[in-house]
């Protein structure tokens, strides 16, 4: 049972999330059905409540001071662009099964560029699916390999 709830909390953990969450799963030899769904939860459930994070934190703010008024005039010039391509670059940004491409940078990005939330929880849910299926192939490719060469 412990197993099982390190698999949820690395899959709401940042960097970790649902990729670790499935290594881990695959390297404690638990129920890879479960891992994926719980290692899933687990991120799924973190991307609203970092979204409240940053909304509480009014990071919109820290960001206008951090990069400066320039940058949010240049993401406001490119506006339409964002409306109309942003939801499928957030969906393949975080279904990269990459360090750093995941739903909590994904949230981030989403809140930078005042992206609607709905629709962004929606495609970061996508990506976080993608990403552990991708992940879950992989790792099962890469143990079928090498347990043939062994």
């Amino acid at each position: 049972m412990f197993e099982y709830l390190m698999v949820f909390i690395l899959g709401g953990f940042p960097i970790a999330e649902i990729r670790g969450a499935i290594i881990y799963g695959m390297a404690m030899n638990l129920n890879m059905y479960y891992v994926f769904a719980i290692g899933a939860l687990g991120n799924i459930i973190a991307v609203p409540i970092i979204f409240f994070a940053l909304e509480k934190l009014k990071f919109i703010h820290l960001a206008k001071k951090l990069f400066g008024n320039k940058t949010y005039i240049k993401i406001e010039k490119h506006q339409k662009a964002i409306d109309k391509w942003g939801e499928l670059a957030l969906l393949i940004f975080t279904a990269i099964p990459a360090p750093m491409t995941g739903a909590w940078t994904a949230s981030l990005i989403a809140v930078l560029l005042k992206m609607n939330k709905k629709k962004s929880f929606v495609v970061i849910t996508l990506g976080i699916l993608i990403a552990g299926t991708v992940t879950w192939a992989v790792a099962t490719g890469i143990i079928t390999g090498l347990s043939s060469i062994i």
